[in-house]
């Protein structure tokens, strides 16, 4: 795709942004991003760093030590992986999507050796299958797991999975991008150890700064390893050196901060605390329900069960005959609407809408409802059109 293309439909503002990530950000945090730049460091700096840290653990429901990396969130999936088990140690890898593929693969690349619990595309990972493979193997050190698997919509049993590992002593590192910020998980009651987020999903800010929160078990592991982590940037020692050294300076660590993420990401906090978290997690499990009932009022099988439906995505299959790609782009250029494609072998048989954040609404969520009925529809399959947004509608408002 050419420069030009990607700009018209991409780039465009009038394009609404139904993926799983990243998301739409409001205008206030948009704004924050045009402010004149400002310097990273000093007591100003630090003192707003702290409030940002602060506000962050509040969403996080954690007292934990918290940081936040200037990177995506697979730097602080590879930092956490990293920290929890050292080369040669076992590491157990709970795998039933394409990041959990990718968990495994960052435990290759750190000279870790990987067991693996899997569940089939669409199925979730279990408590019980965690429980019974740490029984039979005393030499894991950790677990890895995606709660919110974002590439198939399927959220996993975190509760039951954190509590079989800590039963057996092991550490939990967890894969929250997708879930934190619109999904209760309280990281200090349930006892993760490892907890990643971001700021593109739920929390309805820019893509370039991760979330990790590192329990006081998990510190305290660390002083028995036998070998050092093998490496700086991504080191929590360097880290934590930085924020007691330097507080009143440069406590982010050795990185060139981006002021004006950090700003937008303030904004967004801001706004989740002031909806309130009970609030803002009951909105996004209505969304989910009501855009699956829509889907089914237009006759739309689901690809994921709903006992393990992500609470920020759908995936919905579509009907034979139509090509997911054709109607991805269909809905784009003629609906201006950006919605995924499967991964993988789904990738043209199913499409995934995102509705987090700010697109866990009905000013979201009807318009794309509304598209995907449109131009089904004028591709010719064979659906009950026009019954989808009573039935979003209706099931939305219920309990408000």
């Amino acid at each position: 795709m050419t420069r030009k293309s990607y700009e018209e439909h991409v780039m465009d503002p009038d394009v609404m942004l139904m993926i799983p990530g990243p998301t739409v950000i409001s205008q206030k945090a948009q704004e924050k991003l045009g402010l004149p730049m400002m310097p990273h460091y000093g007591d100003a700096w630090s003192a707003f760093y702290f409030g940002v840290i602060e506000k962050t653990k509040q969403v996080y429901q954690t007292q934990n030590e918290l940081f936040i990396l200037a990177a995506t969130c697979s730097a602080a999936m590879e930092l956490a992986v990293s920290h929890a088990v050292e080369p040669g140690e076992k590491i157990l890898i709970c795998n039933n999507g394409f990041f959990g593929d990718r968990f495994e693969e960052m435990a290759r690349c750190l000279g870790l050796d990987t067991v693996a619990v899997r569940s089939e595309y669409g199925r979730a990972v279990t408590g019980e299958q965690v429980s019974a493979a740490l029984s039979q193997d005393d030499a894991i050190r950790a677990l890895a797991v995606v709660h919110n698997e974002s590439s198939t919509a399927v959220e996993s049993d975190l509760p039951g999975i954190v509590a079989a590992a800590r039963a057996h002593d092991v550490l939990t590192v967890v894969d929250c991008v997708s879930s934190m910020g619109a999904v209760d998980i309280p990281t200090d009651r349930l006892g993760i150890d490892y907890c990643i987020s971001g700021t593109q999903k739920c929390f309805g800010a820019p893509p370039g700064l991760a979330f990790l929160s590192v329990s006081e078990r998990a510190l305290a592991r660390l002083q028995e390893r036998k070998t050092p982590v093998a490496a700086w940037y991504l080191n929590l020692d360097i880290l934590r050196k930085y924020r007691e050294e330097w507080t009143d300076w440069h406590p982010q660590g050795p990185n060139t901060a981006s002021v004006p993420l950090y700003l937008s990401l303030d904004q967004a906090l801001d706004e989740i605390l002031e909806e309130g978290l009970p609030t803002r997690f009951a909105r996004h499990t209505r969304a989910r329900d009501a855009f699956r009932a829509a889907m089914r009022a237009m006759g739309l099988a689901l690809y994921v069960e709903d006992a393990i439906a992500s609470r920020t995505l759908t995936a919905v299959c579509l009907p034979e005959g139509i090509d997911g790609a054709v109607l991805r782009k269909n809905i784009l250029e003629k609906q201006r609407i950006l919605i995924a494609g499967g991964l993988g072998a789904t990738a043209n048989t199913v499409i995934r809408v995102g509705h987090l954040a700010w697109t866990a609404s009905e000013e979201y969520l009807v318009p794309t409802i509304q598209a995907i009925d449109a131009e089904l529809a004028a591709m010719g399959a064979e659906i009950a059109s026009g019954q989808g947004v009573s039935a979003f509608q209706e099931t939305f408002r219920q309990g408000r």
